[in-house]
């Protein structure tokens, strides 16, 4: 029995790797999907605000710097949540690249997520901007 056993555990075992990365699959065709859709969002407020601007200057219409402002803040908020959902993403694919190093894949598994546009100021590699020390130089 006992064979009979270790061949229903490893079945068991594989069986399970397979449903975990299908799943990770999935997660990742979903977070590949918001950002794209943030994507979109974003480059139509882009052009919203291109259009605004065109008007004050081309046009003399009066369009208020505050507007401008507020429609900056919604992109800088798209932006944002873009880099969050990119960080999930990355960790999920770090996860199963076969040639991602142990650390990397420790870094993804705790949940370290680098804050981009924020570079180390001695190494230089991005950092996360909550965090007191580089991951890459300490």
């Amino acid at each position: 029995m006992s064979i009979i056993d270790n061949v229903i555990n490893t079945v068991t075992k594989e069986v399970n790797k397979v449903q975990s990365r299908a799943q990770d699959g999935i997660q990742a065709f979903n977070l590949a999907n918001q950002i794209k859709e943030l994507e979109r969002k974003k480059h139509a407020k882009l052009a919203e605000v291109g259009r605004l601007v065109f008007d004050k200057h081309q046009s003399n219409k009066d369009v208020s710097d505050d507007l401008l402002k507020e429609r900056c803040s919604e992109i800088s908020a798209v932006d944002h949540e873009i880099s969050v959902l990119q960080s999930e993403l990355d960790q999920i694919k770090v996860n199963h690249d076969p040639d991602a190093t142990p650390a990397q894949k420790a870094e993804a598994k705790a949940g370290y997520s680098a804050s981009p546009g924020f570079p180390c100021e001695s190494c230089g590699a991005t950092a996360n901007r909550a965090r007191a020390f580089c991951q890459a130089c300490g």
